[in-house]
């Protein structure tokens, strides 16, 4: 009985110290925006994406004389979404910040807007050992002619694998927009603004693990076989001298 919970202890301690801890930091691109035939975009390729013609609007009056009175023109600038990466440091199944989303709600020319975008979004890992991963989601862009606000929407994602280690093997997934409020922060999955705001959330995201299809190191495996065997061994000894 005591051997047997020696190898049991011994094989829990095998499993914790292969449960992996990922360092590293993030960074982030825009790709692939869609939108109709007139949609005009800056910044594709970069971290910092721009879609729609900024519109002029008459939002007061000048003087132009003895009762005489002329619009003045006002430039509203584009939107913008503009991604900025972090480091990281975190345990599986810990929620942390995958980095930081800007979203700038302009106003803009209808025809002109973009209606969806994809993120793609880089871990560059230094532990547990160095490599990078890519991984890609959407967003849908909500423009409005003349609205209380417009939304940018986070597209479910699911849990993509793209680590083996130990004979485990570690899914990564982008939860979605993560606010601050007075009970912490909350997940959310749409962000909605007024024209002519802006404001700044957290992507978070989260590192899950599943046992492959060997689900303990060789090295377990053969100790545990030699234990087995060394028991069986004793068994037969104090038979024979029975």
């Amino acid at each position: 009985m005591k051997n047997l919970l020696l190898f049991a202890s011994l094989l829990a301690a095998s499993l914790t110290a292969n449960a992996a801890t990922f360092q590293g930091s993030t960074s982030g691109t825009f790709e692939n925006p869609t939108g109709p035939a007139g949609m005009v975009t800056t910044g594709v390729g970069t971290n910092e994406f721009t879609w729609g013609e900024g519109a002029y609007s008459h939002t007061s009056w000048q003087s132009c004389g003895w009762f005489c009175f002329q619009p003045v023109a006002q430039y509203h600038d584009p939107s913008k979404l503009k991604m900025t990466g972090t480091g990281f440091n975190t345990d599986v199944d810990q929620t942390f910040i995958a980095g930081y989303l800007n979203f700038y709600n302009g106003i803009i020319y209808s025809g002109t807007q973009a209606e969806g975008v994809d993120l793609s979004l880089t871990l560059n890992f230094t532990s547990p050992s160095a490599f990078s991963e890519t991984f890609n989601y959407g967003f849908s862009l909500n423009n409005v002619v003349n609205p209380t606000g417009d939304t940018t929407t986070f597209l479910t994602s699911v849990p993509t694998k793209f680590y083996s280690y130990a004979g485990t093997d570690y899914y990564f997934e982008l939860l979605g927009f993560g606010i601050h409020t007075k009970n912490g922060i909350k997940l959310i999955d749409e962000i909605f603004l007024k024209e002519g705001k802006n404001t700044t959330v957290k992507l978070l995201g989260q590192f899950t693990s599943m046992p492959s299809e060997v689900p303990l190191p060789a090295a377990v495996w053969l100790f545990g076989s030699g234990l087995m065997g060394f028991m069986a061994m004793r068994r037969r000894a104090k038979a024979q001298q029975a």
